[in-house]
């Protein structure tokens, strides 16, 4: 039964990430814990796919649901409690019984000698707990807070993860399309040598060093080949996916201007970043938790109803209630209540100093990767005028070397300079890309 269950449970998950990839098909294989894809898979769709399958993503769920039941745990001190307490008992003295220590709320009951047993319903209910309670629900609540602004940090981390992959991914395709086409211009330079030195018009010498200069070629390739196999690996791993799914990238590596205002961005960080926002909680929980400790120092006042029936050798068998009202106030507990305040109060200073750290790293953060976004915009440009410059030397080298004005080492240089300016070109486009993903990622967006 159970893994019939389990198979269902990953077939939903499939028809979901299908439903929602557009291209991507899920494909189950039996036993598996991990959804696999097939087919082309858009940028979008791995950050999509990313957030629902990465275990990170997941285990910051449970840490939700987990701070949540906390909550209701620290709120259900704040209502009627109820339990329900039978005693037997037998002896020649009497004694004092009292209920199991996890059960509350407690009852305590002086047993006769002989034979007795004794049915026991107690209730307890907080009328007035100077703060005590209604502070430790607040700084419970505020916990929860923070856990939900933990997970939505955790799934900026990992939509970025997944972004950077994916770019990886693309940047490696690029080099691959550059490195094909050096192999290319290389096979064709082999070709037209080997053509010369047949005709008796050229060198032997020639013809070796483009076979050479081919063979480069060709490891280039190779290992660009080997770079984007690991980069399709590491964005399966950042997705949360089956690492043998055969997925292809439907996008490639463009520019796109950079927009917006830093003091927009620092403002926006400001706000929503979920770093920030957890911080703040954290910090509102610690206020409420001294509030509480400072509480506990004060009255207490619990209403209280019990209701027995016993028989006993001696009293026959009777039933009979109580109601009444307790009312408790520390007088002497040896410092420790004044001491649990300190601590707590240290806690809380130190909550707001990390509070205070976050907010100036958060801003370093934006204003770095803005500088790194508006720098990798400007190398673009640049690599872009070189490739220009490239490509214009590169026909030029060509053509005085086809009317036997030009060396061919000096074609073979400006195929290595046109080569190394159009994998420069890719490159700045894979940094602007990540620039900006990461300035999404240091405002809190994702």
């Amino acid at each position: 039964m159970k893994t019939n269950i389990n198979c269902l449970t990953a077939t939903a998950a499939c028809l979901l990430i299908t439903a929602f990839s557009g291209g991507a098909a899920c494909a189950q294989t039996p036993g598996g814990g991990r959804v696999g894809l097939k087919g082309p898979l858009s940028l979008s769709q791995a950050v999509q796919i990313g957030l629902r399958e990465n275990g990170s993503v997941r285990a910051a769920q449970a840490d939700i649901r987990a701070a949540a039941a906390e909550t209701q745990a620290v709120r259900s001190q704040t209502r009627p409690q109820v339990s329900a307490n039978t005693y037997l008992s037998i002896g020649d003295a009497s004694n004092i019984l009292s209920t199991a220590g996890n059960v509350m709320p407690q009852n305590f009951l002086t047993v006769p000698s002989q034979g007795f047993a004794d049915q026991n319903l107690t209730l307890m209910m907080p009328l007035y707990t100077s703060g005590r309670l209604e502070n430790s629900v607040r700084a419970a609540r505020q916990r929860e807070r923070a856990a939900v602004s933990d997970a939505q940090g955790v799934q900026a981390d990992t939509a970025l993860r997944v972004e950077e992959a994916y770019y990886r991914a693309l940047l490696a395709a690029e080099t691959i399309t550059t490195a094909k086409a050096r192999l290319d211009a290389s096979a064709e330079l082999v070709r037209t040598t080997g053509a010369l030195f047949a005709a008796g018009k050229g060198l032997e010498a020639s013809v070796r060093r483009v076979e050479a200069e081919q063979a480069d070629a060709q490891r280039i390739l190779t290992t660009a080949n080997n770079t984007r196999t690991k980069s399709l690996l590491d964005l399966k791993a950042a997705m949360g996916i089956r690492l043998d799914s055969d997925i292809t990238l439907s996008e490639a590596l463009v520019f796109t201007q950079p927009t917006g205002d830093l003091a927009a961005l620092l403002e926006d960080a400001a706000r929503i970043r979920p770093e920030l926002q957890a911080s703040r909680s954290r910090t509102l929980a610690a206020r409420s938790q001294t509030r509480s400790v400072r509480g506990s120092q004060n009255a207490q006042v619990y209403g209280m109803a019990m209701a027995d029936g016993f028989t006993s050798h001696p009293q026959g068998t009777r039933e009979g209630y109580t109601v009444g009202v307790v009312i408790s106030l520390p007088l002497l507990d040896g410092g420790q209540r004044r001491a649990e305040t300190a601590q707590a109060r240290a806690r809380q200073e130190r909550a707001e100093a990390e509070s205070h750290d976050l907010e100036l790293r958060v801003e370093l953060e934006v204003r770095e990767a803005w500088l790194d976004v508006q720098t990798a915009a400007e190398n673009y440009r640049t690599a872009q005028a070189a490739l220009r410059a490239a490509q214009s030397a590169s026909d030029v080298t060509a053509l005085r070397v086809q009317n036997q004005k030009g060396l061919l080492v000096e074609e073979l240089d400006a195929l290595a300079a046109s080569t190394l300016a159009r994998g420069n070109v890719a490159q700045a486009l894979y940094e602007h890309s990540i620039a900006a993903a990461r300035l999404q990622r240091a405002v809190g967006r994702y």
